[in-house]
């Protein structure tokens, strides 16, 4: 059984026909301003809807500039927020700055991929990968199981235009027979509820304003851990039912090193579980594997004796995260493919012969090319 989770390198590249060529300056030029950021680029403004966002959640400003110095320094964001959450844990503004932040996350990654996604034409390397899957899954009755640490929606798209499935409840993401598609950090399309305290009545206000209003009171907001929505874009007032003091916020887990939290449902929790008990071989797919708490997952659910199969966009970054997965000591043999995920994700890209390279279809076959390692 196989499971394929996906990072932030994975949307980053993925399309094709746009691939991010490290030494090419004139590419990184003519594309970056739609293309979905990696972390180290989440917290500079460099695009008109970065500045945007920015400029709407001006609660946020002191941590994205602090964050923004630290990515210029080289410095690891999550270890950064992780040490800002810590060094100010009594600070009354904590609170509503890290929700700014989530709120900016969300409307940042909910407008850029989606227009990498639309210049793209729904033309994806998550299309063509799952497009590789699926005949092979439903050949051996296995549900397609993924993992995304990315908020976006690209990954959902791709289960829309292969499966035909659509996400319109929260519940549709762990149901299906044919695909569950788990999201541990959250979506840009979930809200999570929260209550506001006894005596605070907000009344009918413009829903941006309950937003904001919201934000300034995250440190006295009783949440609902398991009340979550996928929202309805055309829903014009998705924040709020104020006959029951009940409001929805940007349900995202702010990117830490070790002490992130989960930002879903328990019952997606609960039914990845028991799916990873099943799990005989994971693949990754521009992810660091640097989530602590889902490696704790890993180190407790899997079965001794997997295979780890790593796609990333160079040997170095393919091997940090074999590095990072091995600590769960679940693993036995590991590959890499480090031609990025393009290369992986089509069995039809033409590569030098010289090149060595191996493809979903490889891997789906067991071809005996595949060269695996142990430790």
């Amino acid at each position: 059984m196989f499971m394929f989770i996906f990072g932030a390198g994975a949307s980053f590249d993925s399309d094709p026909r746009r691939r991010f060529v490290l030494d090419r300056q004139e590419e990184r030029m003519q594309d970056g301003e739609w293309r979905p950021p990696l972390a180290t680029s989440l917290f500079e403004p460099s695009s008109r809807e970065a500045k945007e966002c920015a400029l709407e959640f001006v609660r946020a400003t002191p941590l994205l500039m602090h964050l923004r110095s630290a990515a210029a320094a080289g410095q690891d964001i999550e270890e950064v927020l992780e040490a800002y959450q810590e060094e100010k844990s009594s600070y009354s503004a904590l609170q509503p700055q890290l929700t700014a932040l989530r709120a900016y996350l969300s409307r940042l990654l909910t407008k850029l991929p989606n227009r990498w996604h639309e210049d793209a034409v729904g033309q994806t390397n998550y299309v063509s990968l799952l497009n590789e899957l699926a005949p092979t899954f439903e050949e051996r009755g296995q549900v397609a199981r993924f993992v995304t640490f990315n908020y976006d929606r690209l990954l959902e798209y791709a289960v829309q235009d292969v499966y035909g499935k659509r996400f319109r409840d929260i519940a549709d993401y762990i149901s299906w027979p044919e695909v569950h598609l788990y999201k541990p950090h959250g979506s840009v399309n979930w809200s999570q509820a929260a209550k506001l305290p006894p005596g605070l009545w907000l009344g009918e206000q413009d829903p941006e304003d309950v937003l904001h209003i919201l934000i300034e009171q995250a440190a006295n907001l009783e949440w609902l851990p398991n009340d979550y929505q996928v929202d309805d874009p055309e829903d014009g007032d998705p924040h709020r039912d104020p006959q029951n003091q009940t409001y929805w916020l940007p349900a995202l887990a702010v990117p830490a090193r070790s002490k992130a939290r989960f930002s879903c449902p328990q019952s997606h929790l609960d039914a990845l579980v028991r799916d990873l008990r099943d799990v005989t071989t994971v693949v990754t797919v521009g992810w660091r594997g640097r989530e602590r708490h889902f490696l704790d997952l890993l180190a407790t659910h899997l079965r001794p004796g997997s295979r780890l199969f790593v796609v990333a966009e160079h040997e170095t970054s393919a091997m940090a995260t074999v590095d990072e997965v091995w600590s769960t000591q679940k693993f036995d043999r590991y590959a890499i493919s480090a031609d990025g995920f393009s290369t992986f994700a089509s069995s039809q890209i033409a590569m030098p012969e010289s090149t060595p390279h191996t493809t979903a279809a490889d891997l789906l076959a067991e071809s005996a090319d595949i060269h695996w390692m142990t430790r």
